[in-house]
């Protein structure tokens, strides 16, 4: 019974704090639950965004040899795909990344938020790090060189 109450107050703190199912880690307290794995084959990966809406974030895990990028792919409100590191030069040594919240991308480090429609665009200060895709139909592209250029923004990583 006090462990039915405990799941109903969290998924009514969830949904009270306009969380989307991407975010059920709960900004990241509970782990990275809500990051899915992104495997490369021929020095890509390929990622399918035909079920990505539009203000809607999800984010990606990509590892190899001993380095771990974390990145996050968006659809604007005009249906723009948009694609940055989990990082940005200022906050990344925290590690903590962003998290989707009233259709705009909140640094959980210092609070600034940035609308989806321009994320991607800029570089530097605490804009999420952009990121280079190709759009091919329903899938993004993106090479895995370019993921691991973003390894320095990631604590731990050699």
């Amino acid at each position: 019974m006090k462990r039915h109450f405990i799941l109903i107050c969290f998924g009514l703190l969830l949904t009270l704090s306009g969380a989307a199912p991407a975010q059920a880690a709960f900004f990241g307290l509970f782990g990275d639950s809500g990051v899915e794995e992104a495997r490369a084959q021929d020095g890509q990966v390929t990622l399918d965004v035909s079920k990505l809406a539009g203000a809607e974030a999800r984010h990606y895990r990509y590892t190899e040899g001993g380095v771990s990028i974390r990145f996050f792919l968006a659809r604007d409100k005009m249906g723009s795909v948009r694609a940055a590191l989990d990082a940005c030069e200022v906050c990344w040594r925290e590690g903590k990344g962003y998290v989707l919240k009233n259709g705009a991308m909140l640094c959980r480090n210092c609070g600034r938020v940035f609308a989806l429609e321009r994320v991607g665009l800029s570089a530097g200060g605490c804009n999420p790090h952009p990121l280079e895709f190709r759009l091919d139909g329903a899938s993004v592209r993106i090479e895995t060189q370019e993921l691991l250029a973003g390894a320095k923004y990631f604590p731990g990583n050699k």
